[in-house]
C-alpha cells in the first residue's frame, strides 16, 4: 500500500515551498523607503578600520587580509584565524569553534596566504606590518574555544609588528561582546551576546586602532543612528535589506576630518534577530561621538544555510569565502568607498 503523508504535513511543505520561492524571488528587490548611504566629505582622507565579534570577527579578519590597502587596522573579538574553514563546514565547527579536529598548521596557513596573494585573491600581506591589531579572548568561552583565538594571535604575530598587537584575555568572560552597556553578567549566556565584565571592549579597540582618545560621551547621544538600504551594494542573499550608520555631530560638517570604522555583529546579533542591541549597546557610538569616528554597521541576513544570520566565514554564500570575491566583503568595501568618496 502506498504511503500518503498526513494532510497537515503536505500543507506545511506547501507553505514552506511557497515561502522559499517567494524569498528567492523577492529577497533582493530594491526597497525605496530606506535612505541612500551618503558620501561624507569629512571622510575624504579617512583611515578605515574594522572590528567584529564571533562570525563578525572572522569577517573582520577576512576584510583586513582581502583589502589591506584600504583597511588599516582590525579589532577581533572571540574568533579564529583567516581561512580556518577551508576544509568545509564540519571542519569549521570541529576545529574553528571547538578543537575536536586539528586546525591546519600555521605553516600551511601562511603558504595558502602567500598563494592567495600572488593570485590576487587577497591583498599583499606585507601591507599589514604597521597596522594596529586588537584581539579579545574570553577564557571561559564555550562557543569559540580559547585555543582557536590563540591561533588567531599566533597568525597575527607572523604578520604585524609586535608593538602593534594588543591582546586581552579575561578569565571569566564567555562568548559575548564585552561592554559596559548591558546588565548581562560576565560569562553568562545572553540573548544578544553582550556581557558586562566591567571592561569596555569598544574603548579598548578604538584606543588600539586610533591611539589616545577623548573620554566617551554619555549614553544619551546627540546624534542618532541612520538606517540605509544595503541592496544596491549586494547581489547575493546573505545580507539584510538595511544597514546602519552612526555619524557624530562633528562629522556632519564637511570641514572637519573624521575616521571610518566598520563594526560587524556576530551570529544572532543582526537587526533582524536582536533589533538594535548591538548597534546601540556595544559602546562604539559613545567613543565615536567624542573622537570624530563614523561607524558603519553592515547587516548579515538569516537564510536556510545560515539560520543565525552569521557572516560568511565558511562559504555558505560564495567561494572562495576568504577572498576579495566574497560577496559580503565586496559589498562592505563598496559601502566604505561610497562614504569616503572613492570611485566605485
Amino acid at each position: 500500500m502506498a504511503w500518503h503523508p498526513p494532510s497537515h504535513f503536505v500543507h506545511l511543505l506547501s507553505v514552506l515551498a511557497c515561502s522559499l520561492i517567494l524569498s528567492a524571488c523577492t529577497s533582493n528587490q530594491p526597497d525605496n523607503h530606506y535612505n541612500q548611504l551618503p558620501y561624507l566629505a569629512s571622510l575624504n582622507h579617512a583611515s578605515i578600520t574594522v572590528s567584529g565579534f564571533s562570525s563578525g570577527g572572522y569577517m573582520a579578519n577576512q576584510l583586513h587580509l582581502a583589502h589591506p590597502e584600504k583597511i588599516e587596522g582590525a579589532a577581533i573579538f572571540s574568533a579564529g584565524p583567516w581561512g580556518c574553514a577551508i576544509k568545509g563546514l564540519s571542519h569549521a565547527m570541529m576545529s574553528c569553534m571547538k578543537t575536536t579536529l586539528p586546525m591546519i598548521s600555521q605553516q600551511e596557513r601562511m603558504t595558502m596566504l602567500q598563494k592567495a596573494s600572488r593570485s590576487g585573491t587577497i591583498g599583499d600581506p606585507a601591507l599589514l606590518v604597521d597596522d594596529p591589531v586588537y584581539i579579545f579572548m574570553g577564557q571561559s568561552d564555550a562557543v569559540v574555544a580559547p585555543a582557536v583565538t590563540e591561533s588567531l594571535i599566533t597568525f597575527y604575530q607572523m604578520l604585524v609588528a609586535s608593538y602593534n598587537l594588543r591582546i586581552t584575555a579575561l578569565p571569566e568572560a564567555g562568548h559575548g561582546f564585552p561592554t559596559l552597556q548591558t546588565d548581562a553578567e560576565c560569562g553568562s549566556p545572553s540573548g544578544h551576546h553582550l556581557q558586562n565584565c566591567h571592561f569596555d571592549g569598544a574603548g579598548e579597540a578604538f584606543s588600539t586602532l586610533y591611539g589616545q582618545l577623548e573620554p566617551p560621551a554619555e549614553t544619551n547621544l546627540k546624534s542618532d543612528v541612520m538606517e540605509f538600504g544595503q541592496l544596491e551594494f549586494f547581489d547575493g542573499r546573505g545580507m539584510l535589506d538595511r544597514g546602519y550608520l552612526y555619524i557624530p555631530e562633528a562629522c556632519r560638517d564637511d570641514n572637519n576630518r573624521c575616521q571610518l570604522h566598520i563594526a560587524l555583529h556576530g551570529c544572532d546579533q543582526s537587526a533582524e534577530v536582536a533589533e538594535d542591541h548591538f548597534i546601540r549597546n556595544s559602546g562604539f557610538n559613545r567613543w565615536a561621538e567624542t573622537n570624530n569616528i563614523v561607524v558603519l554597521y553592515p547587516q548579515a541576513k538569516k537564510s536556510l544555510p545560515n539560520p543565525k544570520g552569521c557572516w560568511d566565514w565558511w562559504g555558505y554564500e560564495s567561494e572562495p569565502f576568504f577572498s576579495r570575491k566574497n560577496q559580503q566583503v565586496s559589498a562592505i568595501i563598496r559601502m566604505a568607498d561610497r562614504l569616503t568618496g572613492q570611485t566605485e
